[in-house]
């Protein structure tokens, strides 16, 4: 099941981090921009203590690829190093999201084809 924009944001809502300790990523970053009309999951980008609250509070399973599986809406990653001068996620909707450049350029790298088809989409709103 998709979630739109304030299925998203009520998902968020139920995150137990600091807003300062996670940004979304992926499709769902488009949706919450207004962008794209919904997700199939959460993904989020976790620092170490994000993580370990994460841990806390939920059986993570680590999936090969180095995500975590939060729950069956939400997975992880934590990889989010504040200090990196081009990591420099935007507030929207009072949550952190990835920087439009940034996905862009992971966009242009990516083989998956759902990826190669939001290329365009994000390349007309990063020209706006």
């Amino acid at each position: 099941m998709r979630m739109n924009k304030q299925e998203l944001l009520k998902l968020l809502s139920t995150l137990e981090l600091d807003k300062e300790d996670f940004y979304v990523v992926s499709s769902g970053a488009l949706v919450l921009r207004g962008l794209f009309p919904d997700a199939g999951d959460l993904d989020i980008v976790v620092t170490e203590k994000g993580l370990e609250k994460l841990k806390q509070q939920h059986d993570l399973k680590q999936k090969e690829n180095g995500w975590y599986t939060v729950t069956d809406k939400i997975e992880c990653i934590c990889d989010w190093k504040k200090e990196e001068k081009n990591n420099k996620p935007e507030l929207v909707e009072n949550y952190y999201v990835q920087n439009l450049q940034e996905y862009y350029e992971f966009l242009l790298q990516s083989t998956r084809e759902k990826d190669k088809l939001r290329i365009e989409l994000v390349k007309n709103a990063l020209e706006k």
